[in-house]
């Protein structure tokens, strides 16, 4: 896949947080093919996370790949698979732009491209694991401006 140039996207939703315990109880090969980001990530293949609007934030698909925890269990499906934090923001960010061919413009903060940058309420990198879904946006930044601005809190 790496040497075709594919990239991958995934929907994190279905696949580990409501049918990960099912599809591990199928897998033949073992759970660790249940959605295998790790191995995907270290064999060089550009991998996006994805949400088809369910659920409505990019920040369950990025706890999805990180905890990868099935909704019914309770169970962590395939834990050779997490994705570090690190590693599931590059695949929000940077990855999505390889995905739509816009990698030299957007996904991460570098002189020449695009100043889209968000403030977050919580760190990331730091905040406790079961509050990742829950991070916003408290200021969103696109092409140098500021296009939303979180009234409240």
């Amino acid at each position: 896949m790496r040497d075709l140039g594919v990239v991958v996207t995934t929907h994190t939703n279905r696949y580990i947080y409501k049918e990960g315990a099912l599809l591990r109880s199928r897998a033949a090969e073992g759970e660790d093919m249940v959605v295998p980001l790790r191995s995907l990530v270290e064999a060089g293949v550009h991998t996006a996370l994805a949400t088809d609007n369910v659920p409505p934030s990019l920040w369950y698909p990025v706890w999805h790949a990180v905890a990868r925890v099935d909704r019914t269990t309770g169970d962590v499906v395939g834990p050779a698979q997490r994705l570090s934090r690190e590693a599931a923001l590059r695949a929000a960010t940077i990855e999505g732009a390889w995905l739509t061919f816009q990698e030299r413009e957007q996904g991460s903060i570098e002189p020449g491209k695009r100043a889209d940058l968000v403030v977050l309420s919580e760190d990331p990198l730091t905040v406790p694991e079961e509050r990742l879904p829950g991070i916003v946006a408290e200021l969103t930044v696109a092409g140098g401006r500021v296009v939303y601005e979180r009234v409240g809190g």
